[in-house]
Order: structure tokens, then C-alpha cells, then sequence
């Protein structure tokens, strides 16, 4: 299979492709550096230029291809940017039958279900609350673009939860914070005992790849997390923990929230997005879980990181010896 990677190498795209290789498939990486990475040299992979600023680059990359997965995205920390990443994907879908392309993956967010009304929620479950931020926001409009003008190419929308894992840049600055201050009291959103979803970035790459070469996975929207009822708490601790350190979590009252920005931009990088304030409030104060069993039976998938302390102690690892 022929299949072209945006963001190939990034935190979730790398292992997609690390995948895509071991499995034979043939890799067109957009990428704004020349060079193969170092360690797929010798592999079958091939460099495009290309900037996702750019849609033509973009879109002259799929000619021929199989499968496109669209994983990369400009970093939506502005309108200009979300509405860039919106037009790319409109680009990208009016191309894809003329290049020949058969199935198009795209990585959306679980952050478009909103805060499901009923728990465990699945893809169908209606919202309790709209996220309206302007990352979310972009990634429902390109859902739609997809749904509405994908013109018989087959599509697969992937919503992942809260990404941890080796290789994150959002999550250095939660570690080190939580390392520095966990011991002394960390502000936190209420008690931090209310559920969340995550999914660990080796999980998902695994539940991307089949998404792209699963027959049965055609035309469906698939929340991807773990399943498991973890909390804000325990994902702290969990970090703390895999530090040496103890963890003291400082309840803040949603209605009184008047965080640092030092505090916001940590938190809000665990989304790897910028969320505003309110949707920032709402989603980590209140129960957000979602059933994964869609993923589970079309894609013939099964989470492998269910023990968290174990998986944050080679999260910290990887992160204690990338800053040594």
C-alpha cells in the first residue's frame, strides 16, 4: 500500500509510520526538511517538501497514493491557524478522488464529542456541553468537510483522547512542574477526581494504522482512548510517582478560577492545543469518559497500556534522559 503521512514525524505520526514500515507499506512523508529522518534511512520512505501552510504541496503529495493519513496540523493557537487547518482539509478532500487516493485517516479529537450527557459515552452519545474553543471548533468543521464532500472515497475520523507517552513536547513542562511543586501543592480544577479520557500514544498509533487498512473501518467516526475510569488525580500522582516525588493536589473552586498563565499553559498543553478558559474549566472539572468498544470490534484493536504507573515510569525516563 502507498500512503502518504502528514506530520510523519511528529509525537503520534512516528509511530504511525513506524508501523506503515513494519507492516511493508510504502511511505510519502510531507515534510519541510529534506533528509529521511535517521533512523528510517534505508527504508521505504520518501521525503516531500511541503509546509501545511501550503495546500498546493499538499495536494500535488496524494497523486497516486492509497491512503492518505492526515495526522499534522498547524498549531491552532490562533483563528488564522484553525482556519488554515480547516482549509487544508477542504483542499484535501476535493483532491482526493482525482489523485486516486482510496482512503483518507484523519486524527480528530474526542474534545468534539463535548461532555457526553450519559457515561461511558460512544461515538452516537449526544453532548451535555459544546466545547467551543477554537481548536475544537477546527477539527468539527474538518469532520464535517470530510463527512459531506468526501464524494465516495472512503474515510475513517479517529478521536483520540488525552495523548501521554515518549516523545510528547506538551508534557515536559506537567512533568517538571509536577516534580518541582507536586510535593508542596499543585491548583487544580476542583478535586481532581472526576474522570478523563487517555490513551497512550503507542495505543493509538496502533488504532490510526488500522484504521488506514481495516476493510470494515470505512466511513466511521471511532473515539479512541483506553476505557479505563482514570482521573486527573491519579494521572498526576501516577507522574509524581514515576519521580520519586508525593503529590499534594490544591482544589480550586471552577467558579473562582483565576489560574497563572504559568498554570493554564501547563494544563492546556496536555491537550496539545490552546483551549480558552471556559472550555479549559468545563472539560477538566467534570466526568468525561467514552466506551472505546467501536475501535475494539471494527478495528479488531485492544488498548495495551493499562498499567499507568508503569507507563509514566517510562515516560519519565524517556524525559530524564532526553534532558541529561
Amino acid at each position: 500500500m502507498r500512503t502518504l503521512v502528514t506530520g510523519g514525524t511528529g509525537f503520534i505520526g512516528s509511530h504511525v509510520v513506524d508501523l506503515l514500515l513494519e507492516n511493508g507499506h510504502s511511505v510519502r512523508l510531507l515534510s519541510r526538511r529534506e533528509a529521511v529522518p535517521e533512523h528510517w534511512n534505508g527504508r521505504d520512505v520518501t521525503v516531500v517538501l511541503g509546509d501545511l501552510r501550503e495546500p498546493g504541496p499538499v495536494v500535488d503529495a496524494m497523486m497516486g497514493m492509497d491512503t492518505v493519513f492526515h495526522i499534522g496540523e498547524v498549531r491552532s493557537t490562533t483563528a488564522r491557524n484553525a482556519a488554515l487547518n480547516v482549509g487544508l482539509v477542504e483542499r484535501m478532500v476535493m483532491a482526493l478522488k482525482p489523485s486516486g487516493v482510496k482512503r483518507l485517516v484523519f486524527v480528530s479529537s474526542i474534545s468534539v464529542a463535548g461532555i457526553p450527557l450519559t457515561m461511558p459515552a460512544t461515538e452516537d452519545t449526544p453532548a451535555l456541553q459544546d466545547l467551543r474553543d477554537q481548536y475544537t471548533e477546527y477539527k468539527r468543521k474538518a469532520e464535517e468537510v470530510i463527512r459531506q464532500a468526501a464524494g465516495g472515497v472512503e474515510y475513517v475520523i479517529v478521536r483520540p483522547g488525552v495523548v501521554y507517552g515518549p516523545g510528547s513536547r506538551h508534557l515536559g513542562g506537567l512533568i517538571d512542574a509536577i516534580r518541582r511543586f507536586g510535593p508542596f501543592g499543585l491548583p487544580f480544577i476542583g478535586a481532581g477526581t472526576n474522570l478523563m479520557p487517555l490513551i497512550h500514544v503507542k495505543d493509538l498509533a496502533r488504532a490510526v494504522y488500522l484504521a488506514g487498512t481495516v476493510p470494515g473501518a470505512a466511513n466511521q467516526t471511532l473515539n479512541v482512548t483506553d476505557g479505563e475510569r482514570r482521573t486527573w488525580l491519579g494521572f498526576f500522582t501516577a507522574i509524581a510517582e514515576a519521580q520519586h516525588k508525593r503529590f499534594r493536589l490544591v482544589p480550586v473552586q471552577p467558579a473562582l478560577v483565576k489560574f497563572p498563565a504559568m498554570f493554564v499553559g501547563l494544563f492546556t498543553g496536555i491537550f496539545g492545543q490552546s483551549l480558552d478558559l471556559p472550555a479549559f474549566v468545563s472539560y477538566v472539572s467534570r466526568d468525561v469518559h467514552f466506551d472505546c468498544g467501536r475501535a475494539k470490534s471494527v478495528l479488531g484493536w485492544e488498548p495495551s497500556y493499562r498499567d499507568l504507573r508503569e507507563a509514566m515510569r517510562d515516560l519519565a525516563a524517556w524525559y530524564a534522559k532526553r534532558k541529561g
